[in-house]
């Protein structure tokens, strides 16, 4: 999957030849939750998602592990075929 951003400054792949790896690799993705809560996040293949406000801004307190917002990135996760990458996650 080609990210919609990519802060690389070395690789500048985007576009073009992108290297499915690269540590600066942004992608984007949202979902709504069994209570109908809208989730959105930024995934990193190194970093893993980080939880993003409605209007695209880090949320100050990311999701515990007990919230419907993993299930919902956890979909996203496979839709999009990231299994490659969960090898690189902590």
């Amino acid at each position: 999957m080609i990210p919609r951003y990519c802060s690389s400054m070395i690789c500048n792949s985007y576009g073009c030849d992108y290297c499915a790896e690269c540590s600066h690799a942004s992608h984007y993705g949202a979902g709504i939750d069994i209570k109908g809560k809208h989730w959105w996040w930024e995934y990193n293949p190194y970093f893993g998602p980080t939880f993003l406000r409605k209007d695209g801004e880090f949320m100050k307190r990311q999701p515990d592990n007990q919230s419907p917002a993993w299930d919902v990135f956890q979909k996203w996760f496979v839709a999009y075929d990231m299994e490659q990458y969960k090898h690189m996650w902590c």
